[in-house]
């Protein structure tokens, strides 16, 4: 009976002829009408509170609208740290994965606190001054001194490894002399007119010699235990050979050293390869550990200059073997030489809005005179891999420009010389399709690759406290569990590297870096970290003769001086 009542009831409820004829006999006109008012009255209320609701929303998206052209300009671009970072890498010529990278990086280190102003109270302000940069030689004799911003390589001085040295720069009246660290007595040279050194001839230096080798094995650790044969996509665990020093003397021969030749310039035909595949990757990779991003510095050796200067509009910022000029809203990186002239040295900035010349000063000032433009560019808008950009000049004077607070004096100079004179030139504007926690701890990295070019000279690196395929699985990302490093990287880059995105990961992998830096000309480099001691990787990429080259090789920091060599053998060869 309950079953057939359920269906009658269900029948009743769906037929509509039914339902109008029952509905008609008992709801009487009187109910009919009131029925129907009260369907109007609501759909008129219903009509008010959409009306209103949308007058509301058309007022707040308005007043937001107006207070994100007050808050990003009229070109509604966000000003959150990533953006702008990302931004300001692409207007001085970095490339897109290199300066979304850069963004990321800049944006975490905003978020967590860690802004330029407190990454300066760990690692201090640094030089500034004359600094020399690249190899300099003598194809008669072996020994060999590679300078960079924060010392010099000795290299091929009997048995002893190459180990870097600091050293000094002093100008005197018609002489400039470049005086190294050394036990028992210090390497002075002179500086010839043609940018060669002469140096002392044969002396005794203070080094280290291998005395063996211990083996340092790593396992690969997945979610905190060591991994299974199967989950490994090669050998699980890998040994490394790191040699033993112990301090030694030798005695070479650093006599007439010619100075690093000028980089070669690319013909004006040439147009940039388009990497495809995995090389196109690694460079991306590579692209983010370098200090512009991607953008073409190559200053060259011999005499060039480091540290930040301003005089209150205009900013210097000698890095990276590069200038940028900051003027305004305006930057752009421009090449820059320096002369040794009689009484000082004299940098003359080739800036394309109007050249001028600084000489330094015994307080390690820069004095010039006149004004200049700087002819940048600006990002419109930003589509994936397609950026627009809109030209964008500024003039500022050029005056006295000091060294940032704190920073350490490169150079010694005894006399002080008048502001040079403005350099004449008229201004060419640019146009817009060509406007462009612990004790510290000392790392010497050193590369070798003999019988070629050092495909790490001018990259970046990084120092890490996880290896890289570890810390990825660590944060989750989308990586194989059976990558090596060099897999992992590979297969990161692929899958959040431009036009992909990933910044949740890339925010999450900022904790693991503890130091990175730049390799000098010569592929060396010393990072100074203040981390305890214990197992750090080091962790770079590049591409040679044979294919992409990653490398993630395991170090033992102690506090002191500690040393790496980066070779092919000890990098992961990427097909």
């Amino acid at each position: 009976e309950a079953a057939a009542f359920e269906r009658l009831h269900g029948q009743y409820e769906m037929n509509g002829v039914f339902y109008k004829d029952w509905s008609t006999r008992l709801i009487g006109p009187q109910s009919a009408a009131a029925y129907k008012g009260a369907e109007a009255g609501l759909a008129a209320s219903g009509q008010k509170h959409y009306e209103q609701e949308m007058a509301d929303y058309k007022r707040d998206s308005a007043a937001q609208q107006a207070a994100d052209k007050q808050i990003f300009g009229t070109q509604g671009l966000s000003n959150d740290p990533t953006a702008v970072a990302t931004r300001r890498c692409l207007e001085l010529g970095g490339s897109s994965a290199g300066c979304v990278g850069k963004g990321f990086m800049s944006g975490f280190k905003d978020l967590i606190g860690f802004t330029p102003e407190a990454e300066e109270e760990l690692t201090g302000p640094g030089k500034a001054g004359v600094v020399l940069s690249g190899l300099y030689k003598n194809p008669a004799t072996v020994t060999t001194l590679g300078f960079g911003e924060s010392g010099v390589t000795i290299g091929g001085c009997g048995k002893l490894v190459d180990d870097s040295h600091g050293y000094t720069i002093d100008k005197r009246p018609s002489s400039a002399r470049v005086t190294v660290d050394n036990e028992p007595n210090p390497i002075v040279l002179t500086m010839r007119p043609d940018g060669g050194l002469t140096g002392p001839g044969l002396i005794d230096v203070k080094g280290r010699i291998i005395v063996g080798y211990h083996t340092v094995t790593s396992t690969l650790m997945i979610n905190g235990v060591p991994a299974t044969p199967d989950q490994c996509n090669g050998p699980c665990q890998t040994s490394t050979r790191v040699p033993d020093y112990a301090p030694a003397m030798g005695r070479c021969s650093i006599g007439s050293l010619a100075m690093p030749p000028s980089p070669k310039p690319a013909p004006a035909t040439a147009q940039p390869a388009k990497d495809s595949g995995i090389t196109s990757l690694v460079t991306g990779l590579a692209d983010m550990l370098s200090p512009g991003g991607g953008a073409p510095i190559g200053g060259g050796g011999g005499l060039r200059m480091t540290g930040k200067y301003s005089d209150g509009r205009l900013l210097l910022d000698f890095s990276g073997n590069s200038l940028i000029l900051d003027c305004g809203q305006a930057h752009v990186r421009q090449p820059y030489a320096v002369e040794n002239a009689p009484n000082t040295f004299v940098i003359h900035v080739q800036n394309s809005g109007g050249p001028f010349t600084l000489a330094l000063e015994p307080d390690n000032s820069l004095r010039g005179a006149g004004s200049t433009s700087v002819n940048g560019r600006l990002v419109t808008g930003m589509n994936g891999d397609d950026v627009a950009f809109a030209p964008h000049s500024e003039s500022c004077e050029v005056g006295t420009f000091r060294p940032k607070t704190g920073a350490t004096a490169a150079t010694s100079v005894a006399t002080a010389t008048p502001a040079p004179a403005p350099v004449m030139t008229p201004a060419t504007p640019v146009s817009g399709s060509t406007a462009a926690g612990g004790a510290g701890m000392n790392l010497a990295i050193s590369t070798s690759f003999p019988g070629g070019a050092n495909p790490l000279a001018g990259k970046g690196v990084t120092l890490m406290s996880e290896r890289f395929d570890t810390l990825l699985r660590k944060i989750g990302a989308p990586i194989a569990a059976k990558d090596t490093p060099g897999r992992a990287a590979a297969e990161y880059s692929a899958n959040c590297l431009p036009p992909k995105s990933c910044p949740g990961y890339a925010a999450a992998m900022h904790p693991y870096y503890v130091g990175k830096g730049t390799f000098d000309s010569t592929g060396n480099i010393i990072l100074t970290v203040p981390v305890p001691a214990g197992t750090y990787f080091v962790f770079c990429s590049a591409v040679g003769p044979d294919g992409p080259l990653i490398w993630d090789v395991p170090t033992k920091l102690n506090a002191g001086d500690n040393t790496v060599t980066l070779t092919a053998g000890n990098a992961e060869l990427i097909h």
